[in-house]
């Protein structure tokens, strides 16, 4: 029997595990900010993520098996998974641009890089908040959560297509530092686009659930 099941009621371990992943989550976005505003140690940093990033799939994993453990859970089945694997998105989206960071081997980030990360860990950390609020179902504090989120990643669309411009529109750049960076920009705004996901999945429960 895991420790946390000798401290925490069965009735609360999901919303337990469900708030353990978002901080995980959050941890992944420090990471990610951390690594491209002190650009030291790269490979040490980017496999810091690569742990987090699987620490989440243990919490995912251990979700998956205490729902098909579980004859009554007190949210749904699939809406607990739903959440959890959207959770995880956005960790799978970091870990995949840190990891191209560092094949890339990108001499500087770029102060889009930068303002895109401190855009995640800004979305990661609203997500935090909202997951503490998923069982008080406080509905007021859900929406302006989604919608701050939402604003975020409105964002961070704008920084990406006109970082892309930006790329495309420079003549003297090689091409393959333009594809590097493309790639490396698409999936940071990829992890803004997970975060979205995960606030919809949030509100989801918290409309049912009210």
């Amino acid at each position: 029997m895991r420790l946390r099941e000798l401290i925490v009621p069965q009735e609360k371990i999901f919303f337990h595990l469900l708030t353990e992943q978002s901080q995980i989550l959050v941890r992944g976005a420090e990471s990610l900010y951390e690594m491209l505003t002190d650009y030291h140690d790269v490979h040490m940093k980017a496999a810091e993520i690569k742990e987090t990033e699987h620490a989440g799939d243990n919490v995912a994993h251990e979700l998956y098996v205490k729902l098909n453990t579980t004859f009554v859970t007190p949210l749904d089945r699939e809406d607990i998974m739903t959440v959890a694997s959207r959770c995880d998105d956005v960790l799978d989206a970091i870990d995949a641009a840190a990891q191209r960071i560092l094949t890339f081997e990108i001499e500087q980030p770029t102060e889009i890089m930068r303002s895109l990360a401190r855009l995640i860990l800004k979305a990661a950390r609203e997500i935090n908040v909202l997951m503490t609020n998923i069982e008080k179902a406080d509905q007021r504090q859900v929406d302006r959560g989604c919608e701050e989120v939402d604003m975020i990643e409105n964002q961070g669309d704008e920084l990406l297509h006109a970082a892309i411009g930006d790329l495309f529109r420079r003549n003297d750049a090689p091409v393959l530092e333009i594809i590097k960076l493309k790639e490396i920009y698409e999936w940071l705004e990829a992890a803004l686009d997970r975060c979205e996901d995960v606030t919809y999945a949030i509100a989801d429960i918290v409309m049912k659930n009210r």
